[in-house]
């Protein structure tokens, strides 16, 4: 869903809270590292939070000012009078606000809680100052604590022109579900088992249901832990040297898919589990490196690292339900799933670039190279987690006893010993050749290459693959276990190495800039894209694009902006399955089995990120300065994305508008509104497989009459009003923020062989209900004075969210069918209402 954002005049203590959901993701912090310090309560991270400076932007005028383009610059933030702090020529400022929060309604509904969580409770905030004009020493530090998991503390300490420091703490949560139900105790742990009631491999799907139905709702989240520090130096007036040192932590459960073998064409068989993965991980950056500006020479020499660590190497859960044969045939049970998480891995990367003035055409040129590698050695995991055998007892040999592939001695080597190596290089040349036109040139190259190679055999059996779903798909299909053999298994199908998708980039790009008059500005760029790649279905692509665009300034009251942009993506043949190579089909040995191999897809099949497209884009943009210090602005934009394909991604369009009004008579006063439209379309097309191995569309394997089309659309409707206004020594905050988004999905078929189950064609109407999610956002705000150094506020945010998504209907029932079990029941509709109270006291 298109996101429409807005820009904002001014920062006021309670104008974030009319946008908590979009504020508070920017604050999540894997959208970005230390962006900002704040929590959903104070995204600003008290920044401005006093309100604006009387005086304005400048001592001589407290006129707001406007940027080239004719927007409002933000307000100054008022800062508190400085005291003096003994004999030592240092003046400090500070305040502290302690208040209480009061959450009430649908407060367990995850929209509303996603990256907020706010719970009834104490809350506390402060901010101490520390200057010394004299030799421009200071220190600062801030902190906001909503609770365990929504909280900052920040301290910044130095001397201007010569070092700064700093070092933080953060805690922020992501809910992903505030009405689980959970079939497994030690929820966030590494190993689930089943809740007393239930028999690992043993329970019915009524048993199951009746223990789902039971268990009180849970929270599921996972909470970030940040802490940090950094300083910059400076060494002299020519080089300055930083360096920086990070460690996030995750911790908690989220949803997560366990699989164990299909159930839907297998009644009372198989097994699909929803459960509550459990995360902890953490991840230590750093960074450091040395600047030098000169007056005709620029440079800067880097390090960045990062370990990403997991605290344990697998997770496991005990599944209720049995899997047996189709074919009648005994099969051992099976007590448990397991997945191993991703690997431990560490990047490196060192850069160096230097920039320098010419002389001719007040010129400058710029050189910059890179080389970074990420590297995989984790010790690897068994291939199975069981005791005794696993399969069903026919013949030829589809049981396997599982002391063959419980140990690492099933491996083929114990460490991944994997890496992607990386070498990049950028030139940049920017001269003016004359007064009001700029030419600009830049150069591109990068290498990635895939290090390693692993084979997924096992010296014990002298078998190839792996074993799928944990034993369950060769438990239930005979000759399913996902492993190959030159013996009774020899026409298997099966992976049996890793994929490697070494890719190298050159792109070379040239532009002008061209002011024909005072009041006009030109551009057009060119850029050519050629990257070559292994391993995929087009081994080049070369893409050509074309940017143009347009700045008028015709009035001093209008500034319009166009830009458009063309892009056509070719490139050598496409070839439907360059990844043989990486199956048993590849082994000496192998047998092609009666009536040929399945091909790996059909061959008309387009995948979108490689195959040939046709991209326009349109942006106008127009900015009105209009009296009394408002300022209108209205913008429309265009994508036309057209995909050369019968069978996969043939369009996906969108279209924006939006229109925003703001008014900043004084610093006492800020006033905005705004509204957006937008709508997209994605176009997709497929064809469901017969039997056969034919790969062309139109043959026995895909014939034409089991083609079908999925249309899907998007309509996105966003409004809002802030009003901020002070009364004095008092000051009001009023917003209202609205979010309507509708979504449908359409499709059709030549014929009910579309469908995975053709007798279902008649229940088909052409489309899924229609899915929605609109949110409506009121919030009020009052601060007053109590004294002369005491204030109260109090705020008061009402939301309510109507939410529906058709895959989750029937979860109001229960959230087991058959042998499939969820935790989960999906979004739904909501309303909250929270209050606070804030007693802020002026140290």
């Amino acid at each position: 869903m298109h996101m429409w954002k807005r820009p904002h005049a001014c920062r006021w203590p309670l104008l974030p809270l009319a946008l908590l959901a979009a504020l508070a993701r920017a604050q999540d912090s894997g959208a970005g590292i230390d962006l900002q310090f704040g929590n959903w309560l104070d995204p600003s991270g008290r920044v401005g939070w006093r309100g604006c400076d009387p005086d304005g932007t400048s001592w001589l005028t407290a006129t707001p000012k406007r940027t080239p383009t004719g927007f409002l610059y933000g307000c100054n933030p008022q800062v508190p009078a400085l005291k003096p702090a003994g004999d030592g020529g240092w003046q400090w400022s500070g305040d502290v606000a302690l208040g209480y929060l009061h959450v009430s309604g649908d407060t367990a509904n995850t929209n509303w809680r996603r990256f907020r969580n706010p719970d009834d409770g104490l809350l506390l905030q402060a901010d101490f100052s520390l200057r010394r004009a004299s030799d421009g020493r200071y220190a600062d530090l801030r902190l906001s604590r909503l609770d365990r998991d929504n909280q900052y503390y920040r301290a910044l300490f130095g001397q201007a022109g010569r070092y700064r420091v700093q070092a933080f703490m953060r805690s922020s949560p992501n809910v992903l579900s505030g009405n689980a139900r959970s079939i497994w105790d030690g929820v966030g742990s590494n190993r689930l088992t089943l809740k007393p009631g239930l028999a690992a491999a043993g329970s019915s799907p009524a048993q199951v249901a009746a223990v789902s139905a039971a268990q009180p709702p849970i929270t599921l989240a996972v909470v970030r832990d940040k802490q940090g520090v950094s300083i910059n130096y400076l060494l002299n007036p020519r080089w300055t040297t930083y360096a920086s040192l990070t460690h996030e932590q995750r911790k908690g459960a989220r949803p997560f898919g366990g699989p164990f073998f299909f159930n839907y064409p297998f009644a009372n068989n198989g097994g699909i589990y929803e459960i509550p993965r459990p995360i902890d991980d953490s991840t230590l950056n750093f960074s450091g490196g040395f600047r030098f500006v000169g007056n005709l020479w620029r440079s800067e020499f880097s390090y960045t690292g990062s370990l990403f660590r997991h605290a344990q190497r697998s997770f496991s859960y005990a599944v209720p339900f049995a899997v047996g044969s189709v074919a009648g045939a005994n099969s051992p049970p099976l007590y448990q799933g397991s997945f191993a998480y991703e690997p431990d891995n560490d990047y490196h990367r060192l850069g160096a670039s230097v920039s320098r003035r010419l002389p001719a055409w007040k010129g400058d040129f710029t050189l910059a190279a890179s080389l970074s590698t990420m590297r995989q050695n984790d010790r690897l995991l068994p291939p199975m987690d069981c005791q005794g055998q696993f399969g069903q007892d026919l013949a030829p040999p589809f049981l396997a006893n599982c002391a063959d592939w419980n140990t690492t001695a099933a491996l083929s080597r114990d460490r991944a010993d994997m890496a992607i190596n990386n070498q990049k290089l950028d030139a940049r040349l920017v001269l003016q050749p004359l007064d009001g036109v700029t030419w600009r040139s830049t150069a591109r190259y990068l290498r990635e290459d895939y290090a390693g190679t692993y084979w997924s055999y096992n010296p014990l059996t002298d078998q190839w693959g792996y074993i799928a779903e944990n034993g369950a798909q060769g438990s239930v299909v005979p000759g399913e276990m996902g492993l190959w053999d030159p013996g009774a298994n020899r026409s298997v199908l099966t992976r049996i190495r890793n994929l490697p998708l070494d890719k190298e980039t050159r792109e070379l790009s040239t532009g002008l800039d061209w002011r024909p008059s005072p009041r006009n500005t030109l551009g057009a760029t060119y850029t050519f894209t050629w990257i070559e790649r292994a391993h995929r279905e087009v081994a080049t692509t070369r893409d050509n694009m074309l940017r143009l665009s347009w700045n008028n300034r015709a009035a001093d009251w209008l500034t319009l902006r166009a830009n458009y942009s063309w892009l056509d993506r070719g490139g050598s043949r496409y070839y439907y399955n360059p990844y043989e190579f990486t199956f048993s089909s590849s082994l000496p040995g192998f047998v092609e089995p009666t009536g040929g191999l399945p091909p790996h897809t059909v061959a008309a099949l387009r995948k979108y990120d490689i195959a040939s497209r046709t991209q326009h884009k349109l942006d106008l943009m127009a900015t009105f300065i209009l009296p009394r210090d408002m300022t209108v602005y209205v913008s429309a934009r265009a994508d036309r994305n057209h995909y050369d394909a019968r069978i996969g991604r043939q369009k996906l369009d969108s279209y924006a508008t939006s229109v925003q009004w703001e008014w900043q008579p004084d610093p006492d006063t800020t006033a905005s509104a705004w509204y957006g439209h937008d709508r997209s379309e994605l176009v997709f097309a497929n064809v469901n497989e017969a039997v056969g191995s034919d790969p062309q569309l139109g043959g026995p394997t895909y014939p034409e009459a089991n083609r079908w089309w999925m249309d899907d659309t998007q309509r996105n409707h966003y409004a809002g009003l802030n009003l901020s206004r002070r009364l004095g020594r008092a000051s009001l905050d009023l917003a209202w923020n609205w979010t309507s988004s509708r979504g449908r999905t359409g499709y059709r078929m030549n014929s009910p062989g579309a469908l995975t189950v053709p007798a279902n064609a008649a229940l088909a109407s052409g489309s899924y209900p229609v899915m929605v999610y609109r949110v409506n956002s009121l919030t009020a705000g009052l601060s007053m004075p109590l004294g002369q150094r005491v204030r109260l506020r109090v705020f008061d945010t009402w939301e309510r969210g109507n939410l529906s998504d058709w895959h989750y209907f029937g979860f109001e029932d229960t959230l087991v069918y058959d042998h499939r079990v969820y935790v989960d029941g999906g979004p739904s509709s909501y309303r909250v209402n929270l209050l606070g109270m804030m007693l802020e006291v002026a140290l």
